[in-house]
């Protein structure tokens, strides 16, 4: 079937074309998607791995062991050891929220804290920030049950090979995540879907015996001799046999104050810009053709530059047919980030400039969040002192001069002329621009047809606190660092997987 004929619900109706390629009766068998991609290369085509049931003797080998574990639940495997009861989690995201199912399914029966609120309040809490311009320190889109990962793309693809990553996606889809997530080679969730999900792991947690604390700000661990005894809420105690800290790149005064006491170093870390094209221009440099077939949905790239005179950038966190939103958790500052909806429907895609700085540019951690405060102050007056966001044409940005022709936008908080390149340090503003160079050769227009919007500051964590093999802090005992927060992920999928491998050392 021609890819520019099929429907966008293909993936259940491939019947007919199996028939046909294996000279079959439709009826005669059932199948089983393992993998689909797309293949962009010239005109595109869809390319599966297919695991195929059927009673007929057909022209392949039989399933081998890997495709037949494919169709097996996956599950965790817990220590025959009775479990610790009543273990602290310290934030919501996916490493703090996979961490606690973890610990709930084993019957530690955790108490999991937040500062911030469950992920229905948050998102009324999202809507009186655009229509008021007032920040909620404690709810926003940072700050809350699902961290900033539950109002974002959702994209679930990783570097990291970690043996749990099949039960991290059949967990989220029993949670109501769409069940294409086991299969697509680039899947994503979506920020309409997310806050669902979120919701369906607490009630999980829950019904296993969970406790959750939110409203309530960890701002200490309770050392006693070098051993992590629980957690201070301001003048509160808290007692527990061990904590797994999952702050999230939203908890940086609590990361710093611990980095005083726990074993940590300046780690590499990135920053860099959003940038915004009409999704019909994506589309047209990834699939070549005038119209997008509706069968591959919007198209995403991913590019990377490694020029010798400055540094690597690479594109991050893209959103296909999604906006662009401030994503700050601090007053009067300003930060960029992107998302978008299941669907991904919008008129424009956008995506992140990265490079990476190095713990060299830095004498020490509090220098390296300095920098994060001095760029979003900045940011936040350029756009106004309104949390608009301050925007420059990708062409103006490489001559160094003022420019917004693109008016055109999907920024929430809205756009206005600013200058990018002055705002950023030199050696960002000297990578990114020689990434755009490239960029505009492998995408002729990339630079005409893009603008930047605000910096993004909140990537990575510039530290990384030092652990054992099961997660255990080198210099507390008890205490369990996970996620990005703490530099032991970068992504959702990470992030949940750091969280699970953590929750393993605790019950172990």
């Amino acid at each position: 079937m021609s890819v520019r004929r099929a429907p966008r619900g293909i993936d259940g109706h491939l019947h007919g074309v199996i028939a046909e390629q294996l000279g079959i009766a439709p009826e005669g068998f059932d199948y089983r998607i393992l993998n689909r991609s797309i293949d962009s290369r010239g005109d595109p085509v869809l390319v599966y791995r297919l695991l195929i049931f059927s009673e007929a003797e057909l022209p392949l080998p039989p399933a081998g062991a890997e495709q037949l574990a494919a169709l097996e639940k996956a599950e965790l495997e817990f220590p025959r050891k009775k479990p610790p009861r009543h273990p602290i989690v310290v934030g919501t995201g996916p490493a703090g929220i996979f961490g606690a199912l973890a610990l709930a399914m084993a019957g530690a029966e955790p108490v999991i804290i937040d500062r911030g609120f469950p992920v229905e309040r948050r998102q009324e809490d999202r809507k009186a920030f655009l229509r008021s311009r007032i920040l909620d320190p404690d709810s926003n889109l940072l700050i809350g049950e699902g961290g900033a990962g539950a109002f974002s793309d959702g994209k679930l693809y990783t570097g990291t090979k970690d043996g749990n990553r099949r039960f991290i996606l059949e967990q989220m889809i029993a949670g109501g995540a769409p069940p294409e997530i086991v299969y697509l080679s680039r899947p994503h969730v979506g920020s309409d879907l997310l806050p669902l999900v979120s919701k369906s792991l607490r009630k999980r947690i829950e019904a296993l015996g969970g406790v959750f604390l939110f409203g309530k700000e960890v701002t200490d661990i309770l050392d006693a001799d070098g051993v992590c005894r629980g957690v201070r809420c301001g003048s509160e105690v808290i007692e527990a046999p061990a904590v797994l800290l999952a702050p999230g790149l939203g908890g940086r005064s609590l990361v710093r104050r611990l980095a005083r006491k726990v074993a940590c170093r300046l780690k590499p870390f990135q920053t860099g810009c959003r940038i915004e094209h009409p999704q019909a221009f994506i589309d047209r440099c990834q699939y070549h053709c005038a119209r997008r077939p509706e069968v591959l949905g919007a198209a995403e790239y991913h590019l990377v530059s490694r020029p010798e005179a400055a540094g690597s950038v690479s594109t991050f966190c893209m959103c296909p047919g999604g906006h662009v939103v401030n994503a700050t958790a601090w007053e009067r500052h300003s930060i960029s980030n992107g998302m978008s909806d299941y669907v991904r429907g919008g008129e424009f895609a956008n995506s992140c400039l990265i490079t990476t700085l190095s713990p060299e540019c830095f004498g020490s951690f509090d220098e390296a969040y300095a920098e994060f405060d001095r760029i979003e102050e900045a940011l936040f007056l350029a756009g106004g002192s309104d949390y608009t966001l301050p925007a420059q044409d990708a062409a103006a940005f490489l001559g160094e001069k003022p420019g917004l022709k693109n008016r055109r936008h999907a920024c929430e908080t809205g756009i206005v002329p600013g200058r990018i390149d002055q705002l950023l340090r030199r050696d960002v503003r000297e990578a990114l621009q020689a990434a755009l160079k490239h960029f505009d050769r492998r995408y002729p227009g990339f630079c005409r047809e893009g603008k930047l919007i605000g910096v993004e500051s909140c990537v990575s964590s510039p530290l990384r606190f030092e652990r054992t093999e099961k997660g255990e802090s080198l210099s507390m005992r008890g205490l369990f660092p996970a996620g990005e927060g703490v530099g032991g992920a970068g992504g959702i999928l990470s992030g949940a997987a750091d969280g699970l491998r953590c929750a393993m050392g605790i019950l172990s």
